[in-house]
């Protein structure tokens, strides 16, 4: 075989295996694409159901005690931090636990997303890929001070969601982030407030992780 003859068998050896990686890279980026959108949307479900198992029924009064003087003006404004801690803790696990329940099954990749292209990654007959979640979920209780009116302050406490969902696939490891803002209770506060509430705080602090 001439030597010219072997270099053309390699060039079109060599543009071959050019094309074929990059359309298992191009492939396998809109895989992680879609299935980086399922995890975000089971994310969402698993912090439903966390929240409605551990918040139903709680009530400002329960998380919030705030303490007036003889004039009607706060004096003070407290948190139950163990009812705070326990219930940051509970949704946490529980949204961890029922993401790596849901994810179990692995995701329904539509047979569009292999062709590498966008455009038609959402077409096709579902493809059920074999995944190995790695969940990290953290939760934490922050609270917004607003004014309501004349000598009165709207405060809302609100639940944070921070959820890390390193997916190991086949060909690549990706991690997902999605948080959540969940308001849990509100109340109107009559009387004037001292600034350092206001200034926030109250609630803030470092982020509960399931034990």
């Amino acid at each position: 075989m001439r030597l010219k003859t072997k270099l053309i068998i390699f060039v079109i050896l060599l543009a071959v295996a050019v094309v074929v990686i990059i359309f298992f890279d191009n492939a396998t980026k809109v895989i992680i694409s879609v299935s980086s959108a399922q995890m975000r949307a089971m994310n969402t479900a698993a912090v439903d159901y966390a929240v409605s198992q551990t918040l139903s029924g709680i009530r400002y009064d329960d998380l919030v005690d705030v303490k007036y003087d003889e004039a009607g003006d706060v004096i003070s404004i407290s948190s139950d931090s163990v009812t705070i801690n326990n219930i940051a803790r509970k949704t946490a696990y529980l949204t961890q636990t029922k993401l790596t329940e849901m994810s179990e099954g692995g995701l329904e990749v539509p047979l569009g997303a292999f062709t590498g292209i966008e455009a038609i990654a959402g077409f096709g007959d579902k493809v059920n890929v074999k995944i190995i979640p790695v969940v990290s979920v953290e939760c934490s209780f922050v609270s917004s001070f607003r004014q309501a009116g004349v000598n009165q302050t709207l405060h809302t406490v609100y639940l944070e969601v921070l959820t890390q969902i390193t997916v190991v696939l086949s060909a690549r490891t990706n991690t997902v982030t999605a948080s959540a803002e969940v308001m849990i209770c509100e109340s109107i506060i009559n009387g004037k407030i001292p600034d350092v509430y206001l200034q926030g705080g109250l609630l803030g602090g470092s982020s509960l992780a399931p034990d």
